[in-house]
């Protein structure tokens, strides 16, 4: 049994590679194969396959770790990156950006400041850092949203009628077109926002069903928001106990516990069943979505209600990505819209 399983693993990873699907995705499919194999159930060829396009991920304990260790020595050059708002924001929401800057840098060991100059906001910190800093930056909106319909890559020019999954009919008409005329790009540093007209912040309006894509050019149409990331009391990264994969757990207030539990039970009880015995748009509809900055990082199988407010997100993440995920959800959103609009380097005074 024991060979038969780790060629059966083998295989899948065989198989996740050649989609260009990131290996926790083979890992997940062998784990749920083998239970089942346990209780002398077999599992479709075709059941398997689908499970990997789909890029599912599960939600998994962690042993968590502080951020990075604190560098050694003083920089002698530091970068300074100045934030921008679009739309005026008042002294209050930036002296409220500098903090939660100031938190997200503290959580990596960063010797960061932040200070409020005119209507910009400036984080300044050592220049061989310039990489996290620029993470930190981010708006870091993380929204939790149902997944209503899913359409996986299929190349750059993909065969017409290319399967899409979960169910049409819950999506509006406006939506549906958004998706249809929307494409999504593996691993893109192109905004896709633009291709459908979003403008300003309505690509991720958290009361309205939007369209989305993920960094394996799969595109989705999600519903509403059910659990906000302004409910979010803790982040910190870690690696599974299960997997040995690094992952980011989050902590809800209680607005939050009950928010999710509500989701993931509604999930479960209306498409759970249908899910485990083969349908696949039953398995989407089954699914929850990490949406941040309206980019889908993360999708999660409902195997249960989760009604104590903790979950983990696992993505494929490196050490590095998970804590700086941690890191921007730390402190909560930035209160306001921003954009960088300089980036300067100068060398470190004797006092830095």
């Amino acid at each position: 049994m024991r060979e038969a399983d780790q060629l059966i693993a083998g295989a899948l990873r065989d198989i996740a590679a050649e989609a260009g699907l990131p290996p926790p995705v083979a890992d997940t499919a062998w784990r749920a194969g083998r239970r089942r194999r346990l209780t002398g159930l077999a599992a479709s060829a075709a059941s398997v396959v689908g499970a990997i396009a789909l890029a599912l991920t599960v939600l998994l304990p962690l042993a968590a770790e502080p951020g990075p260790a604190a560098p050694q020595g003083a920089p002698t050059r530091l970068v300074s990156i100045s934030l921008w708002p679009p739309k005026p924001a008042a002294a209050g929401a930036l002296a409220a950006t500098a903090r939660i800057l100031l938190h997200r840098a503290a959580y990596l060991h960063l010797p960061a400041q932040a200070r409020v100059s005119g209507p910009f906001v400036v984080l300044t910190g050592p220049a061989a850092d310039e990489t996290q800093l620029r993470d930190l930056v981010a708006s870091a909106v993380l929204n939790f949203r149902p997944v209503l319909l899913y359409q996986p890559h299929r190349g750059t020019n993909p065969p017409s009628g290319v399967q899409r999954y979960g169910d049409a009919s819950l999506v509006n008409h406006s939506t549906l077109a958004l998706f249809s005329k929307l494409v999504c790009t593996p691993a893109s540093t192109i905004p896709w926002e633009g291709q459908v007209g979003y403008i300003g912040g309505n690509f991720d309006n958290p009361a309205a069903q939007v369209v989305s894509c993920d960094s394996s050019g799969g595109k989705y149409v999600l519903g509403a928001t059910t659990v906000r990331g302004t409910q979010i009391t803790d982040a910190t990264a870690g690696q599974s106990t299960t997997s040995n994969q690094w992952a980011v757990m989050l902590t809800l207030n209680r607005a939050g516990t009950v928010a999710l539990s509500a989701l993931t039970s509604n999930l479960y009880d209306a498409y759970a069943s249908a899910g485990q015995g083969g349908d696949q748009n039953d398995v989407v509809l089954d699914t929850v979505a990490y949406v941040l900055d309206g980019n889908v990082i993360s999708t999660a199988r409902i195997e249960g209600p989760i009604p104590g407010g903790k979950l983990s997100i696992q993505a494929g993440f490196t050490r590095a990505q998970a804590q700086v995920l941690a890191a921007q959800l730390q402190g909560g959103p930035l209160p306001a819209e921003f954009l960088i609009s300089d980036i300067s380097t100068s060398a470190a005074s004797a006092s830095s």
